[in-house]
């Protein structure tokens, strides 16, 4: 049996908050990898150092298909099914969905976008749009950024459509009462995806919530 700390949302929430990551497994049948995960609005350079360092896959912001609409992002699957070239790569993943990519963008203050103040500053720039409450959010997303940069986009399809980390990470800050704003990295080892109990491990040592997507899924957090 796992033995692994006690979980709670505001545990989770509190830890998100103070700039904490915690670590996510979808679940078994799936992709089966386990992704860092920060809250967007609490990221600074040095969670995009941990990010590269400590899980070391594609460091990616995630917000939902509703905030995605509002500043006029689309699918790239979507984008490209009419491209007389790039239709041609629309196909399933192994594990079954469809990539929930849209744009990468670059923050305008920002220099070349690759470095880890870069990023931060990029991300969190996207937290305080998405975070808006009055104005035309995508006129200040056309001012504010360009494309093409160094901080993939993705948006949530459901969970009643997919099931991978972007959609999971949307409904955890959904439970938590938190906005769409999430920043998520895979979990890598050497040469492939970094397995459940090693991830299991480095979560117990460094004192991480390991959150399962089933348990997410079935409303047992």
């Amino acid at each position: 049996m796992r033995e692994l700390m006690q979980l709670s949302l505001s545990d989770i929430k509190m830890d998100l908050l103070n700039g904490k990551p915690i670590v996510m497994y979808d679940f078994k049948g799936r992709e089966e990898e386990t992704d860092m995960v920060f809250y967007g609005g609490a990221v600074t350079w040095e969670s995009i150092n941990i990010l590269r360092r400590d899980a070391g896959g594609l460091i990616c912001y995630v917000t939902g298909s509703e905030e995605a609409n509002e500043i006029g992002l689309k699918f790239l699957t979507d984008e490209w099914r009419d491209h007389p070239v790039y239709s041609k790569l629309i196909k399933r993943p192994a594990y079954g969905d469809y990539p929930s990519f849209t744009i990468w963008v670059n923050h305008i203050s920002v220099g070349t976008g690759i470095n880890d103040i870069d990023r931060a500053k990029t991300i969190r720039e996207l937290h305080k749009l998405i975070e808006m409450k009055d104005g035309n959010k995508m006129n200040y997303f056309l001012n504010n950024f360009y494309a093409p940069g160094h901080v993939p986009v993705l948006a949530s399809r459901g969970l009643e459509n997919r099931k991978g980390h972007t959609e999971l990470v949307t409904a955890l800050a959904d439970k938590l009462n938190l906005p769409r704003s999430m920043v998520i990295a895979e979990m890598l080892d050497n040469g492939k995806s970094l397995s459940r109990e090693k991830a299991e491990k480095l979560a117990k040592v460094r004192e991480l919530k390991f959150v399962e997507g089933e348990d997410l899924i079935k409303g047992l957090l």
